[in-house]
């Protein structure tokens, strides 16, 4: 893995004119999603070629310490084109296109699996509760609340994919009630937008609503931070608050996907180039 130290001027109203440090690794496999939990890294990778939706078992998880150094290249093997992740009881549940698998992070055994009937893309998970996680997806529409005990699950929410996109990236934010939902199109070209889902009024609201292709979705103070892979594959990272948007002017990025945040820290896979960036943010 090469590693770079860099740093730029930023000049956006969130984050404030001051130098921005990051670091870029390398050596990932498509990588899709990042989960941090108290000590380690995870990354997913779809595999050795880009293809989200093939079953051809070159799919990982990457263990790495928080500074960036790979501990277990790969970690979880033989999965097929793993994304989306979530951490609960020292397992790790990740999508892999069309069931819900879980892994017990100390023997990395895989104690949990769910096949979703009629999924197409699985990308997302989010925690409702210590029972129940929300899966997205992006080929169906639907949001999907799975019963990990009972392992069963039940439609949280069906999108007009032509309207609104197919649910790509999730954040619940638990003070509001709210589920955000980054829209992309399954075709890749229609694009998508940025939702709120009230979960206690069942009603779905635009906050973007400039059709792109969105992934992934984290919450920074009080502003949101999404990913869109933008024009021919030219990455960005918006500031979405009171209204306002703003581009974080960050590196060059193809294929900005699942991110994820901690504190001040945002890890964004870069899926086309085979990358991860860690970003420090300025408060």
């Amino acid at each position: 893995m090469k590693k770079y130290i860099l740093s730029l001027t930023l000049g956006v109203a969130l984050l404030g004119a001051s130098e921005l440090k990051y670091q870029e690794f390398d050596g990932f496999k498509s990588p899709e999603s990042i989960f941090v939990d108290k000590n380690f890294v995870y990354v997913s990778n779809v595999g050795e070629k880009l293809e989200p939706l093939a079953k051809d078992n070159d799919g990982f998880i990457s263990k790495l310490d928080k500074n960036g150094k790979v501990l277990e290249y790969k970690f979880l093997s033989n999965l097929n084109a793993p994304k989306g992740m979530m951490e609960l009881n020292n397992t790790l549940y990740v999508v892999d296109i069309d069931v819900l698998r879980g892994f017990d992070l100390k023997s990395k055994k895989e104690i949990f699996n769910l096949p979703i009937k009629g999924a197409i893309f699985l990308n997302d998970i989010e925690k409702l509760d210590d029972n129940t996680l929300l899966v997205s997806d992006t080929g169906t529409g639907l949001i999907l609340k799975v019963d990990l005990k009972e392992k069963s699950y039940d439609e949280l929410l069906k999108l007009d994919l032509a309207k609104f996109g197919g649910p790509n990236g999730l954040y619940l934010d638990n003070k509001n009630n709210k589920l955000f939902i980054a829209g992309y199109h399954p075709n890749g070209l229609s694009g998508g937008v940025v939702m709120s889902y009230n979960l206690a009024k069942k009603e779905l609201s635009v906050v973007k609503n400039e059709k792109e292709s969105y992934d992934g979705i984290v919450p920074y103070n009080d502003a949101l931070l999404v990913s869109s892979w933008g024009e021919n594959l030219n990455g960005l990272v918006y500031s979405l608050e009171n209204g306002k948007t703003t581009k974080l002017e960050l590196p060059s990025m193809k294929g900005s996907a699942d991110m994820f945040i901690e504190g001040d820290i945002l890890w964004i896979p870069k899926m086309v180039e085979g990358k991860i960036l860690k970003v420090k943010l300025q408060n």
